[in-house]
C-alpha cells in the first residue's frame, strides 16, 4: 500500500471526526437549556467545581478591576484555567448561578426573559438604581470575559453567557442568551450544590463566600497551608493580614452553618505551622490522628 492510500484514509477519518463533532454540537444547541442542567433548587445551586476550586471567581479589590488577557488562573491541579477580561468575584458567580437556577426553574429553551426587578428579588437585594446598575455590570463581565477550562477529557473556551439585552429606561426587561457549550462542565457529577441561604448569611464578605464554596466542594478536605489558600482565592493581602481575615471569615461560615442547621458541627482550626483544617461534620478521632503531623 502506498502513501497516497494512507493519506486518503487519514483524511477520511478526519472528515468523519469533524462530522461527529458537528452532529454533537448541533444536538447540544438544539436541546432545551433546562434539560442540559442537573437538578437545581431555590436553595441548592449547582456550580461546576472548576468554578469553586480556584481564583476564577476570587478576591477583587474595591475600585477599578484589573483587565487581563490569557491570564493563567491558580486552581487545583485537576483543572487548567485561563481568563481574559475584568477579574470576576463572588458576586459575579452568584449572578451566574442564579441565571442557571432560573433556566431550570422556568424551563427555559434558549433565552431567559426577566425584569431587573425580578432578578434583584432572586438575588435577595433591594431593587434600586444602584443595585440594578451593579447587576448589569456583573452580567456584562460574564459576557465579555472569556475563559479556557481544561479537564481530563474536555476543554471549554468562550464566555460564561452569550449575550444580554436590557431595557434600562423602560420596564427593565432583561434577556439573557445562555452559552450551551458550557453545560458539559456539569457532566460526570463534577459540580457542587451550594446553599443560597448560607451564602446570603455571609453578606458581603467575599472571602467567607469563597471559603464556604471551596470547602463545600470537598467531602473530606485535607489540610492546606494558609499561603496556598491565599493563592487559590487570589488575595493580595500580606500573609499576616490574610491570616487575620481568614479567621474572621471562617467564623462567619461556622455561624452561617449553625443558623441554617442547629445540629451543624462544622468547625475549623489553624495550626502553629499555618495549616488550615476544616471539619465539615465536626472533629473526629480518625481525622485528628491522620492529620497529627501537621
Amino acid at each position: 500500500m502506498d502513501e497516497a492510500y494512507f493519506e486518503k484514509v487519514k483524511q477520511q477519518l478526519k472528515a468523519k471526526e469533524k462530522r461527529q463533532k458537528a452532529e454533537e454540537e448541533a444536538k447540544l444547541l438544539g436541546t432545551a437549556m433546562q434539560q442540559l442542567l442537573p437538578e437545581i433548587f431555590e436553595d441548592r445551586r449547582a456550580i461546576p467545581n472548576c468554578f469553586l476550586r480556584g481564583a476564577l471567581f476570587g478576591m477583587v479589590r474595591k475600585g477599578r478591576r484589573a483587565l487581563v488577557k490569557d491570564n493563567p488562573i491558580f486552581t487545583m491541579s485537576q483543572y487548567q484555567v485561563a481568563f481574559s477580561g475584568e477579574h470576576l468575584d463572588q458576586n459575579d458567580l452568584e449572578v451566574w448561578d442564579t441565571l442557571m437556577y432560573l433556566a431550570k426553574e422556568r424551563k427555559v429553551e434558549n433565552d431567559l426573559q426577566i425584569t431587573l426587578y425580578d432578578l434583584c428579588k432572586q438575588l435577595r437585594i433591594k431593587d434600586n438604581n444602584i443595585n440594578r446598575e451593579a447587576v448589569i455590570k456583573r452580567i456584562e463581565r460574564l459576557k465579555f470575559g472569556t475563559v479556557t477550562i481544561s479537564t481530563n477529557n474536555q476543554k471549554f473556551f468562550g464566555s460564561l453567557i452569550n449575550n444580554g439585552y436590557v431595557n434600562i429606561a423602560g420596564d427593565g426587561k432583561l434577556v439573557i442568551e445562555y452559552n450551551k457549550k458550557l453545560m458539559p462542565l456539569f457532566t460526570d457529577g463534577d459540580y457542587t450544590l451550594i446553599s443560597a441561604d448560607i451564602r446570603h448569611l455571609l453578606g458581603d464578605n467575599q472571602l467567607a463566600r469563597w471559603l464556604y464554596n471551596f470547602y463545600e466542594s470537598h467531602r473530606e478536605p485535607i489540610p492546606f497551608t494558609i499561603d496556598f489558600i491565599q493563592k487559590l482565592c487570589r488575595s493580595e493581602n500580606s500573609l499576616k493580614d490574610f491570616k487575620y481575615k481568614i479567621k474572621i471569615a471562617l467564623e462567619l461560615v461556622k455561624k452561617a452553618h449553625l443558623s441554617v442547621n442547629q445540629k451543624s458541627k462544622w468547625d475549623f482550626e489553624i495550626t502553629d505551622k499555618n495549616y488550615l483544617f476544616v471539619y465539615p461534620k465536626g472533629k473526629s478521632k480518625k481525622q485528628l490522628e491522620l492529620f497529627s503531623k501537621f
